[in-house]
C-alpha cells in the first residue's frame, strides 16, 4: 500500500472493502434451534476493482484555504479538482493551474506543492501503487506518458463526484462501491493519459465560467441570476453562457439542476430532514418537484434513498 499520510484533508476514505461477518452463531442444541440463513453475498467486483481495493487509496478534501508545501509520495498520484481553482508547482518550478474538468498525474517520487486559489475548494486525490498504475496504462494501450495536467472527461467528473459521496458517507460505508468507483476512475485517467498535456494557463473566458460554477455550487438555494453575474464581469449574458457551455458542456441552468439534485440526494441519505426541507435547502419550493427529479434522474423515491442508507453494513 502506498503512503498517503502527507496529504492533509478533512474527509478521508479508502477503497478497502471491510471483511464481512458471516453472521453464523453456534447452537447448543442443533436439533431444536435452527441457524439463520447466511446473508446474501455482495455482488462480485471486477478483478480490477478488487485490485483497486488493495492497491489504491482515495482521499477527499474540502478544507478551506487548502495548501501543501513541496513534498513527494512513494506512489503515483491522481489529483482531480471538483470545485475551485488550484496552483500546482513541480520540483523544477513548472506551474499548472488545474480546475474542474482537468486532472493531474504525478509519478512516484515526483515533488510537488499544491495551493487552492479559491477559499472554497473540493478535490479528490487517488494514491496508486506504481505497478498497479502501470497495469492500468497497459490495459488502455498507453505507453510512457508524460506526467502533468490533462483535460478530463464527463466520465472522470462523474466518478470523482461519486467518490466524493462515498468519502462523505464515512469510513466503512459503501466501501465496495468506493472500490468500484476508484478502479473506474483509475482506468479512465489511464485512458486520458494518451492525450497531450495542457500547457496553457487559464483564459479569461475559462476563469469566468469556473467562477460562475463556483458561485452556483456555493449556495444552491439561490436562484440563478446570469444578468447580475455578467454585469459584475463587464460581459453580456450571452458571452457568459457561451463561455460556460464551452467549459462544462452544458448551460448554467442545467449545471445548477445537476448540482441541486446531487446535493438533495446526499441530504436525503445523510439527514432526517423532511423532503420539503431538503427541497428548499437546494432551491426548490416543493417536495413534489424534488420527488419528480429523483424519479427522472435515478428512478428512485426519497424513501428508497433513505432505505438504502439503513441497508448498508
Amino acid at each position: 500500500m502506498c503512503d498517503a499520510t502527507a496529504f492533509d484533508s478533512v474527509e478521508r476514505t479508502t477503497a478497502h472493502a471491510p471483511d464481512r461477518d458471516a453472521g453464523a452463531t453456534n447452537c447448543d442444541n442443533p436439533m431444536t434451534m435452527q441457524r439463520p440463513p447466511p446473508p446474501a453475498p455482495p455482488p462480485p467486483m471486477s478483478l480490477f476493482a478488487e485490485g483497486a481495493a488493495r492497491r489504491a487509496t482515495m482521499v477527499a478534501s474540502a478544507r478551506e484555504g487548502y495548501a501543501t508545501t513541496l513534498h513527494a509520495h512513494d506512489c503515483d498520484m491522481l489529483f482531480v479538482p471538483v470545485a475551485g481553482r488550484f496552483d500546482v508547482i513541480g520540483a523544477q518550478g513548472e506551474t499548472m493551474q488545474p480546475a474542474p474538468g482537468d486532472f493531474v498525474w504525478f509519478a512516484a517520487g515526483a515533488a510537488h506543492a499544491t495551493a487552492a486559489q479559491t477559499l472554497r475548494q473540493t478535490h479528490v486525490a487517488v494514491y496508486i501503487d506504481p505497478d498497479f498504475w502501470s497495469t492500468a496504462l497497459r490495459a488502455q494501450g498507453v505507453q510512457q506518458p508524460l506526467q502533468g495536467m490533462r483535460a478530463g472527461s464527463a466520465a472522470l467528473a462523474m466518478l470523482s463526484q461519486k467518490m466524493l459521496e462515498v468519502a462523505r458517507s464515512g469510513p466503512g460505508i459503501d466501501s465496495q462501491n468506493g472500490a468500484v468507483y476508484c478502479g473506474a476512475l483509475i482506468m479512465e485517467a489511464a485512458r486520458l493519459s494518451a492525450n497531450p498535456l495542457l500547457q496553457e494557463r487559464r483564459t479569461p473566458a475559462r476563469m469566468v465560467a469556473q467562477s460562475l460554477a463556483e458561485s452556483i455550487s456555493a449556495d444552491l438555494s439561490q436562484s440563478l441570476s446570469l444578468d447580475a453575474f455578467a454585469a459584475r464581469h463587464w460581459l453580456s449574458r450571452r458571452q457568459v453562457e457561451r463561455s460556460f457551455r464551452a467549459e462544462f458542456g452544458m448551460s448554467p441552468l442545467a449545471f445548477q439542476q445537476i448540482q441541486r439534485a446531487d446535493r438533495a440526494r446526499y441530504l436525503l441519505a445523510t439527514t432526517s430532514d423532511s423532503v420539503l426541507s431538503v427541497a428548499q435547502q437546494v432551491g426548490w419550493e416543493s417536495g413534489s418537484y424534488l420527488a419528480r427529479v429523483l424519479q427522472k434522474t435515478w428512478a428512485l423515491t426519497a424513501a428508497e434513498i433513505r432505505a438504502a442508507k439503513h441497508d448498508r453494513p
